[in-house]
């Protein structure tokens, strides 16, 4: 039978349809405003090649002569496996499945983009924390009570290992006697998990709920709050054999546990979170831009402008990412910090990311690229003033490099690559005027800019170059949502 034909699949396909612009809209601004939370189950790491869990106790199952089917407790063919061949056989076997590791899949990437603080998952396998090391990102792992002293609220991200770390199999979650006995031993995470069931909104990817241990929590805290606990959302996969069951266990997680899920099909995972990375990068926006020695006026100029921006773009709920550039970038970030003290905001870092260069690393030139793509990767954005720096000074004039700041230059060839707004105003001279001569150049390329590139260029009154920024980032943002 083909998907068409399946009227359950079907079915659910297009009530997902009906439902996904509210989703989007929903989950992205949870998560712009830091309120969401990553749960990643087996069907992720899948995509790199790794077993499901049904896979993975299939061996087992045949050394065994048990049949595996939907409806295996795999915890109990682990047990009986251990209870015949040992406890250390048992994990030495699981061990040597995930150890066949192949590093990243672009379901993982694009969940990553997001930039979320917090990652649950149920896997062993190290994943999730190579991605966020191959991105220079900072990260915590939490696979045991102990290392729940570690977690970080701001400068990392937090990975929650509920079923232990392949580092230390022994402690694994493998067993039926391991799982009956978690709420003992992991009293504390699950603690911590319902705490953050109840602040944030979850996205489960990958994650088919046939063991109990999130359901026992969102349980718990429905019947506390009396039902009115958050919504929810996973992502789930239908095919040509999805049938009564699933739907029947769709609408049991719609209602009792406040679990509204996303059904699609394989070839539209990607789409679907693509999609949801740019409504969440929507409106943050990445500052480019620096100067070493400039005449007086510029200086003045440079406040001026870093005061109107930084303004407009925060009454206009937009957030900012800067690689904090050498004194524009005090100015970014000073004016940044005295409008959000001004209004009463608390969080300052859900609004400003300040991502600087370690410049007291001697970095190669690939990771000074890895650091540039990083402080853009959540920014769908990039606006570039002035840019002057002095090592490129050094190399010569201008008219013998063709640059002010090559790597100002660089940030906008990344830019460029990931298919971001580039708004470059020239007004302002040196490197941003090299780029705003590359974009008329090649104006074909950059439509949203076709009306109003020569008034950046021309404009010289911080406010107006304020405004016409934001009726930029307007304009090219109703053209995506149109296309999409």
């Amino acid at each position: 039978m083909s998907i068409e034909n399946n009227e359950v699949a079907d079915r659910l396909l297009r009530e997902t349809k009906r439902e996904l612009n509210s989703f989007l809209n929903e989950f992205s601004k949870q998560t712009i405003n830091n309120e969401s939370s990553l749960f990643i189950g087996s069907g992720v790491s899948r995509n790199s090649g790794h077993v499901t869990w049904g896979s993975l106790f299939e061996p087992l199952a045949i050394e065994l002569e048990i049949e595996i089917n939907e409806n295996t407790d795999l915890y109990k063919i682990a047990q009986y496996y251990a209870n015949k061949y040992t406890d250390t056989k048992l994990r030495k076997k699981v061990n040597d499945e995930i150890d066949k590791i192949k590093p990243g899949n672009n379901v993982l990437s694009e969940l990553i983009d997001m930039n979320f603080n917090n990652i649950w998952t149920t896997n062993y396998d190290p994943l999730i924390e190579q991605e966020l090391t191959r991105r220079l990102i900072k990260h915590t792992m939490i696979y045991n009570e102990k290392n729940l002293t570690n977690i970080n609220r701001n400068e990392k991200v937090n990975i929650y290992k509920l079923n232990g770390d392949i580092r230390d199999s022994e402690k694994m979650i493998i067993t039926k006697n391991d799982y009956e006995c978690y709420e003992e031993s992991h009293s504390l995470f699950l603690t911590f998990l319902k705490k953050e069931l109840i602040a944030n909104t979850f996205l489960f990817v990958g994650y088919s709920f046939t063991d109990a241990l999130v359901l026992d929590c969102l349980s718990s805290i429905n019947r506390l709050l009396n039902g009115k606990g958050n919504t929810h959302y996973a992502v789930m996969l239908v095919n040509e054999k999805t049938n009564r069951e699933f739907e029947h266990m769709v609408n049991d997680l719609k209602h009792r546990y406040n679990i509204q899920v996303i059904c699609i099909t394989e070839d539209q995972i990607i789409p679907l979170l693509k999609s949801l990375n740019n409504k969440i990068k929507e409106k943050k926006v990445f500052i480019s831009g620096a100067y070493d020695k400039v005449p007086e006026s510029v200086v003045t100029q440079s406040d001026d402008l870093s005061l109107a921006l930084v303004t407009s773009l925060f009454k206009n709920e937009y957030r900012i990412s800067t690689g904090v550039g050498k004194r524009l970038g005090t100015l970014i970030t000073g004016y940044s910090y005295q409008y959000l003290a001004e209004q009463g905001i608390q969080n300052k870092e859900n609004y400003l990311s300040m991502r600087p260069f370690p410049f007291h690393t001697n970095l190669s030139e690939d990771k000074k690229q890895e650091y540039r793509i990083n402080m853009q990767h959540d920014c769908s954005a990039a606006i570039f003033l002035f840019g002057q720096s002095r090592s490129t000074t050094e190399k010569g004039s201008v008219e013998k490099t063709g640059h002010y700041s090559e790597g100002v230059y660089q940030e906008f060839l990344i830019a460029k690559e990931r298919n971001m707004i580039i708004i470059p105003v020239g007004s302002t001279g040196y490197e941003a005027e090299v780029i705003w001569n590359e974009v008329k150049q090649n104006i074909n390329e950059y439509p949203y800019l076709s009306k109003t590139i020569d008034n950046l260029r021309t404009e010289k009154d911080p406010e107006a170059i304020a405004k016409l920024i934001l009726h930029i980032l307007s304009e090219a943002a109703n053209n995506n949502s149109a296309n999409q």
